[in-house]
């Protein structure tokens, strides 16, 4: 099933997103833990990308759509699809019309002369029709000079991606088969985007400490150590749809200028899924 978006007055976003990709997935007749065997994500991790109301992993989408039968192209457009919804105000560059499309302002022929009773009408000189084609080039040429100037123009206004981004943190744990509750210890900001930082000497950034609800400003983004918010020990946890496993960290300022790191499984699930930061 290819993405809706591109329908006649669709409007898209991160929740119409979901619910396709969950309607793909039955159109298709593949189960949660189907879709697992086949694709090596978690189910539960698979269920909850179906529900939203944030934007998924991108990665997890594909594989999954790839692994139950999609083609290339069709991976390619959720692919492209994930990616406008997660930079919503990059505007697209628009193909420069052919020449054939330029309104033609010098005529392309000379008015014909009516002929005389006797004498045929005059034939024009070479020279004239000679003028008449550099004229006309010349026009053409500056038409399409003036449009590659305005496109360049549009691509440079073209806003970078957001500098910062607030993100709301979800310091719980996913317990058993539907439990979502806070950890008794809190998170924090890491110097290196790894698992159980806070048992390294000097990995923890000190006054970092945070529950669920407080905020960060997240400047970058990057690729660290595979992280799971899930009490992988306890009972029917596969069943889980709270729990979320990733290897994408968030790069936030700490209160002594240094660049701190948080597993986005501790985030809200509206912020998971990669925001368009700059690479840290």
């Amino acid at each position: 099933m290819a993405p809706q978006a591109g329908e006649p007055g669709g409007r898209d976003s991160p929740a119409r997103f979901c619910t396709d990709f969950r309607e793909t997935l039955r159109a298709h007749d593949v189960s949660f833990r189907r879709a697992e065997e086949l694709s090596g994500w978690g189910k539960s991790t698979i269920a909850a990308a179906t529900r939203g109301p944030g934007l998924p992993n991108a990665d997890l989408v594909t594989d999954v759509l790839g692994a139950i039968g999609l083609t290339s192209d069709e991976v390619a457009a959720w692919r492209a699809r994930h990616d406008r919804l997660r930079e919503p105000g990059t505007p697209r560059a628009e193909p420069l019309p052919t020449p054939a499309a330029v309104p033609a302002t010098t005529p392309a022929t000379t008015p014909a002369t009516t002929p005389a009773p006797v004498a045929p009408a005059p034939v024009p000189h070479r020279s004239t029709r000679r003028r008449v084609e550099i004229v006309a080039f010349a026009v053409l040429l500056a038409l399409v000079a003036a449009l590659a100037t305005a496109l360049v123009v549009v691509l440079d206004a073209a806003p970078d991606p957001p500098a910062v981004r607030t993100v709301v943190v979800q310091n719980r744990v996913a317990i058993g088969d539907g439990a979502l509750v806070e950890d008794r210890t809190p998170s924090y900001l890491s110097s290196r985007p790894v698992a159980r930082c806070a048992s390294i000497p000097g990995c923890k950034i000190p006054g970092t400490d945070v529950a669920s609800g407080f905020t960060f400003l997240a400047v970058c983004q990057l690729t660290g150590e595979v992280i799971t918010n899930a009490d992988v020990t306890s009972t029917n946890i596969g069943q889980n749809p709270n729990a979320a496993v990733s290897a994408l960290w968030l790069g936030a300022r700490a209160p002594d200028g240094r660049i701190g790191y948080i597993s986005e499984v501790y985030l809200a699930p509206a912020y998971r899924g990669g925001l368009g930061l700059p690479a840290c």
